[in-house]
């Protein structure tokens, strides 16, 4: 539909949610515009794992915690967990690593980082249609996670996101939030106290 209105002499928008770059189609929608002579450009979007950290006021990578962040995605083309991920490198808990698309394979996922010694006691984060007015956020352990996933939607673009950063969103306070220990869903609404952070 794009080569055709765009042969048309339409310009052709092309919108999607999150970061286009980030676990979308948009890399083989480019290059296939390409092969045609029609000329591309990109407007950067906030992939749902920023979204998220900035909604819970946690950095993915806080000094104390983590050294890295991994976006991973939780299915191949065949819908079941790629082959070819490093489950060891990926159960390192000083690395936060945030699983794209995971609703159905959340349960492989724990399954993996278990069988590489990953503690059940790691903090985790389940989210769904995030920035969004229908957004279900669930904080625990992944531990928690396989039986806490099965409140979300299969339809929702959901992702799941592990590691010691995590702790203080998943298992204690955040901004605005009293402190707790079990697991629980969220539902966040703006607050007009909140206090606006923006990069300038």
């Amino acid at each position: 539909m794009m080569l055709s209105l765009a042969r048309r002499g339409k310009h052709v928008v092309r919108l999607k949610s999150g970061d286009p770059m980030v676990f979308g189609r948009a890399g083989e929608e480019i290059e296939m515009l390409e092969r045609h002579g029609i000329a591309v450009s990109v407007v950067p979007g906030i992939t749902a794992a920023l979204a998220l950290a900035s909604r819970l006021g946690v950095s993915l990578t806080h000094r104390d915690h983590a050294q890295s962040v991994r976006f991973v995605t939780g299915h191949s083309r065949r819908g079941v967990l790629p082959d070819t991920l490093n489950w060891q490198a990926l159960s390192d808990p000083a690395t936060t690593s945030v699983y794209y698309m995971s609703r159905r394979t959340l349960p492989a996922i724990v399954a993996q980082l278990e069988g590489q010694g990953m503690a059940m006691s790691t903090p985790a984060i389940i989210a769904g249609n995030v920035g969004r007015a229908d957004e279900q956020i669930w904080r625990g352990t992944i531990g928690r996670a396989i039986a806490a996933v099965s409140d979300f939607p299969l339809s929702a673009p959901t992702i799941f996101a592990v590691g010691d950063a995590l702790h203080r969103a998943a298992l204690g306070a955040v901004a605005g939030d009293h402190p707790r220990g079990d697991d629980e869903m969220l539902g966040f609404r703006p607050s007009a106290n909140a206090l606006d952070y923006r990069a300038g």
